[in-house]
């Protein structure tokens, strides 16, 4: 059951101190929501960082660091990363992408394709898609692409899965009950 309040008495004094602690008690709630979306938001960052690890897709290490949390508006954060291949990784290229393509529902207003651009090229005998990439070492290299690694989805699911814990923390143990 949630905090109770009550009056003893029936007074104009009891009933402005009732309002005094309705209001104090309501003006609290906007702190502890603020709270609240931040924690599961650096929660996020730490999630989505060992998902990065776990699924392997630590390459240059580029994108684990550039895994943070923002706040868009008041009350409003976001797990981001501004890595340049965060969406490969997470959805998948060539045909690696295509034989282990992203398991979920798209996002909304994102489409995916696994064996587009200017560089791909499909091999007459087996049908596989590949194409050739310069490398920071000056040398050419061949890839078929990447299985999807979903490691911003998987930290949703994670998230799903922890706040009613961490609203437990931030507003009281009657959360979620």
């Amino acid at each position: 059951m949630g905090k109770r309040y009550t009056v003893n008495i029936l007074s104009t004094n009891s009933i402005q101190r009732l309002i005094h602690q309705l209001e104090k008690y309501r003006d609290g709630l906007f702190d502890k929501a603020n709270l609240l979306a931040r924690r599961l938001a650096e929660d996020g960052v730490m999630i989505a960082g060992a998902q990065i690890v776990d699924l392997d897709a630590i390459f240059t290490g580029e994108l684990l660091q550039s895994v943070r949390m923002e706040e868009q508006l008041n009350n409003v954060f976001a797990i981001i990363t501004d890595s340049k291949h965060a969406c490969f990784v997470e959805f998948g290229t060539g045909q690696r992408g295509m034989d282990s393509p992203y398991p979920f529902p798209l996002p909304k207003g994102v489409s995916w394709d696994y064996a587009v651009g200017k560089t791909i090229q499909q091999n007459p005998v087996t049908g596989n898609y590949y194409w050739f990439y310069p490398g920071k070492d000056g040398k050419w290299h061949y890839t078929e692409g990447m299985p999807a690694r979903p490691f911003m989805y998987n930290t949703s699911l994670e998230l799903q899965k922890i706040i009613v814990d961490v609203a437990r923390e931030v507003f009281g143990n009657n959360v979620g009950k």
